[in-house]
């Protein structure tokens, strides 16, 4: 699963915090699968991510701040949630397994 983070106004600790609580009202508005699904694997993303390393290694790639660059990571999950891999910039930045 592929889920898309905007990091021109927050880090993405908090990209994704506001991300789950968006779901979590479409959800209540329209329960659907896929919903349910990005919120268990965006929880699990936050409970199981060391951010600081992850802020440090986006800020080395460059700013997402930045008015004229994309400023979208792209988180993607595997289908057990057990491992997820960060694109930014169209560079993969960060890769971790969780058990």
């Amino acid at each position: 699963m592929k889920i898309c983070l905007d990091l021109s106004r927050h880090c993405i600790e908090t990209a994704a915090r506001l991300k789950v609580e968006g779901l979590i009202r479409s959800y209540f508005k329209a329960p659907a699968p896929e919903t349910e699904g990005q919120i268990t694997a965006l929880t699990h993303f936050l409970e199981n991510t060391d951010f600081q390393d992850l802020r440090t290694r986006i800020s080395r790639v460059g700013n997402p701040c930045d008015p004229q660059g994309d400023s979208t990571a792209i988180l993607t999950i595997s289908k057990d949630i057990k491992s997820f891999e960060i694109h930014f910039k169209n560079q993969s930045i960060y890769q971790a397994s969780t058990i």
